[in-house]
This record gives structure tokens, C-alpha cells and sequence, in this order.
């Protein structure tokens, strides 16, 4: 299978605060952790599922450099973890800051 991934991913778990436009991105959000991490999406672990398409705002505690950023981000893909109440969604990072994507540099390598 071929891998179309532009960026390396890295498994690590941190936890993430993921909210959507419904609510403005405002309010308690949904946690979640991440399962994989890049420069340009992660792949996350929740509870609630999200269609692709949703447009979503993740706040992720970066565990190892305890740092905390914010992105902007799509929700590229869905699945449903069988046998368990969870869900991983892929989400794909959109118009990131270069102080965002140089804090996730730091942080991956």
C-alpha cells in the first residue's frame, strides 16, 4: 500500500480539547488523545464521532515539551472503534501560524 502522507507521523499520546464551529469554538469541548501526530494532522482517539467535513478547533498539550498549541484543523476521515465506545478521526491541520508549525517542529523532532 502505497503511503500518501506528505509529513512523518509520530505515535505519541496527548490530550486534546477538540471543538467545532457549531458552537463557535467556544464552550467545554470534547477530550480526546492523540494517537499520531505531524506538522500537518493527527489522528485522534474521542468519544464523539465528527462527519468528515467538520471544521474543528484542537487544543493539544504537547506531553513531552509542555507546550500547549492551538490549530485549526478538517476532519478528513472516520472510524469507528469496534467493541469499545470510541471513535478515531483523522484530521488534516489548516491555516497554521508559522509560530504553531515551528513549536511542532521542536516538539516532533
Amino acid at each position: 500500500m502505497e503511503n500518501r502522507r506528505k509529513r512523518s507521523r509520530f505515535i505519541e499520546s496527548n490530550e486534546v480539547l477538540i471543538r467545532t464551529s457549531l458552537n463557535k469554538y467556544q464552550g467545554t469541548g470534547i477530550k480526546g488523545w492523540t494517537y499520531d501526530l505531524s506538522t500537518g494532522g493527527t489522528r485522534i482517539l474521542t468519544k464523539k464521532a465528527y462527519p468528515v467535513g467538520t471544521r474543528v478547533r484542537i487544543r493539544i498539550e504537547l506531553v513531552r515539551t509542555r507546550q500547549v498549541v492551538a490549530v485549526d484543523g478538517e476532519v478528513t476521515w472516520l472510524k469507528v472503534k469496534e467493541g469499545q465506545e470510541l471513535f478515531e478521526i483523522g484530521v488534516t491541520f489548516r491555516d497554521l501560524t508559522s509560530h504553531t508549525i515551528l513549536t511542532l517542529i521542536k516538539h516532533l523532532y
